[in-house]
């Protein structure tokens, strides 16, 4: 557009992009396996760097995705009704308090897009997970951010930044990266103290089957005590379908029915949804799973305390180990084909999120420690 102002030709730029997108990170990923193994002149690259499932999916899943390949060109169930009905059987729930998404991720947005207006807050600790800050400022939202007290959630700070526009408290147990947990008689006396009034509080479990800590409270079993709580879960660890996308979110109908209202109508598609069944199906599958991680987890903390490095104690299927030389010891690890996560990109700079591998993999990890 072009104003006449006198002698004067004043030229203003149309304004095509939302400020706040300007001050967003983009989540960085990675490159893809191929092409790090191309870079890298790899035959095999162990990827220990973004918590995926060490077994892999059941049998049963990768046959209920074949049958279903051949439906794709049909849209799937909006609601996912199925999955919901198979899940609230589970939880012992009812299924108008779930709704499914396309991986918690979608959920996180979800909660933004139904609750915040522009200048409401949302407290969140911090370092963890990014879409939960990511989410908030883009629906106009203020991120209070409380400091983890080392490696724990420290609930305390998180309580005293609570003000009457706070409309979320957003928690991650076991926190992710650290790892840690929040313990059943903290969280209580927290839920509790936030009074008739609270805020939605969101408990983030997406790692909760590999929990093993006689502490550790189920969220779903607090919802009925506390209705303004949302729980966050996922098919992407224990359930081994980080490929496809699906988590879910448990609350009160009322909460659920508000998600419903801004999710996409089609949000969770046919290969996701027959696989969360047929991974729910496979119990054995589900339970090994656990089994393989606790079992590796106990493994590779045992060994990596002989070998003196120090790490909090991990309730997840990965451990935040601090290292003398991060970027030294990530890099000999890569070139050993073995990909970890640098905590420098997740808060925690000086140290390395390790996923739980196999036996194999973990001994091959401690090897290249050894001569690092």
């Amino acid at each position: 557009m072009t104003v006449q102002s006198g002698a004067t030709e004043v030229r203003s730029v149309r304004r095509l992009w939302r400020p706040v997108v300007e001050s967003l990170v983009p989540y960085d990923a990675g490159k893809p396996l191929e092409t790090l193994m191309a870079e890298l002149g790899l035959t095999e690259l162990v990827r220990l760097s973004s918590n995926e499932n060490p077994l892999g999916p059941s049998p049963r899943v990768v046959e209920a995705v074949r049958r279903e390949a051949a439906r794709v060109h049909l849209y799937p169930d909006g609601g996912s009704f199925a999955v919901r009905d198979a899940l609230a059987r589970r939880l012992g729930i009812e299924p108008a308090q779930l709704v499914i998404g396309n991986g918690a991720d979608e959920l996180i947005s979800l909660v933004a897009l139904a609750a915040f207006d522009p200048g409401d807050e949302a407290v969140v600790p911090t370092p963890s997970f990014e879409p939960y800050s990511t989410c908030v400022a883009l629906a106009g939202g203020r991120v209070s951010a409380s400091p983890l007290a080392g490696y724990h959630t420290d609930l305390d700070d998180v309580r005293r930044r609570v003000t009457p526009t706070t409309k979320a408290v957003i928690l991650c147990s076991p926190h992710n990266p650290a790892a840690t947990i929040i313990p059943r008689g903290p969280l209580v006396r927290f839920l509790d103290a936030l009074g008739d009034d609270p805020p939605l509080v969101v408990l983030d479990e997406a790692y909760c089957d590999f929990v093993d800590d006689p502490e550790y409270p189920d969220g779903v079993a607090l919802l009925a005590r506390y209705p303004r709580l949302l729980v966050l879960r996922t098919f992407s660890k224990v359930g081994a379908l980080a490929g496809l996308r699906v988590g879910y979110a448990a609350g009160s109908p009322e909460t659920i029915d508000r998600l419903n209202r801004v999710r996409e109508p089609y949000n969770v598609n046919r290969l996701g949804q027959v696989a969360a069944l047929a991974a729910l199906e496979d119990v054995e599958h589900w339970e090994r799973s656990k089994a393989v991680v606790r079992e590796e987890r106990a493994f590779l903390s045992r060994e990596l305390t002989k070998r003196g490095l120090t790490f909090p104690p991990s309730q997840a299927n990965f451990l935040l180990v601090k290292v003398g030389d991060a970027g030294a010891v990530r890099e000999s690890l890569l070139r050993a084909g073995l990909a970890v996560r640098d905590g420098a990109a997740v808060g925690f700079p000086g140290h390395l999120r390790i996923s739980i591998g196999t036996r194999e993999a973990n001994e091959r990890l401690l090897r290249v420690l050894d001569g690092a």
